[in-house]
């Protein structure tokens, strides 16, 4: 496949899902600013406090009448995330946009103290949020009318880390491993539709701290990944992060279906 760039300044219909942790308030802010009038972004999160002061920032930052800004409250298990995605196209018509883009970022899941869930009940509700969800959602916006026959952008935020084994984090690693699937295949089965992929992996943030395990025994990633200490990855900024995939989209280019980590892309 052809390396591909997208130029964000363009009528585009932006669905971010994952707002709450702060790459995602990053993402929100600084994707938004670049597209063009005429654009509507529809934000996804379950923290209605979180969305409320997003949604507020967002109108304060952008020029009037320029970006359409919607936020939409996800129920506990996201199942809801496509309806809420229909709900936003109502009255849109195909030529309304010239440029679809979704980005499935972690959210909560990415930042929070985890502990493995034990029951088969917890990890059926686990991973029906992580994998179920954002499958379902990216599925009905691929095949949404509203937006059919202009390219579109999916943008999977991952993890180098956490799709390989990683001690007290058997679930976490399964749905990002399947996650990784879904997207690599999408986006060998969607290439003649004009549909492009990315799974960015936005690095290590300060919020990283740790991680708790089934024993209550708490570990950094870096001890999670055995490393010596001339080998620690620098700590990353939110906005770090989000510029370096933007710049990844508008000027180094990416090819459709591979992985790109921040760490990779260091010294470009």
């Amino acid at each position: 496949m052809a390396a591909k760039k997208v130029n964000l300044n363009a009528r585009t219909f932006l669905v971010l899902s994952g707002s709450s942790n702060p790459l995602g308030q990053m993402l929100a802010q600084e994707m938004c600013g670049r597209l063009a009038t005429g654009s509507m972004a529809l934000i996804l999160d379950e923290n209605r406090a979180q969305l409320e002061l997003l949604e507020k920032l967002l109108k304060q930052q952008l020029k009037p009448n320029s970006v359409q800004i919607f936020t939409g409250l996800l129920n506990a298990d996201h199942s809801n995330g496509a309806h809420l995605l229909e709900q936003s196209l109502q009255g849109r018509h195909r030529n309304d946009f010239e440029r679809a883009i979704i980005v499935h970022n972690e959210g909560d899941a990415a930042t929070h103290i985890l502990m493995e869930p034990q029951t088969e009940l917890a990890w059926t509700d686990y991973v029906q949020r992580h994998l179920y969800a954002p499958v379902a959602l990216n599925q009905h916006f691929l095949n949404s009318e509203a937006l059919t026959g202009i390219e579109k952008l999916v943008v999977n935020v991952t993890s180098s880390l956490q799709v390989r084994p990683l001690v007290y984090n058997t679930l976490l690693c399964s749905c990002k491993r399947a996650r990784d699937m879904y997207f690599r295949s999408m986006a060998s089965e969607e290439a003649l539709a004009d549909v492009h992929v990315l799974s960015y992996g936005p690095g290590l943030f300060d919020t990283h701290q740790t991680q708790c395990g089934i024993n209550g025994n708490y570990l950094i990633p870096e001890e999670l990944l055995m490393v010596s200490q001339d080998q620690i990855m620098l700590r990353v900024q939110p906005l770090q992060s989000t510029l370096k995939l933007i710049n990844i989209l508008e000027k180094i280019a990416f090819v459709s279906g591979h992985d790109v980590d921040y760490y990779d892309t260091f010294n470009l």
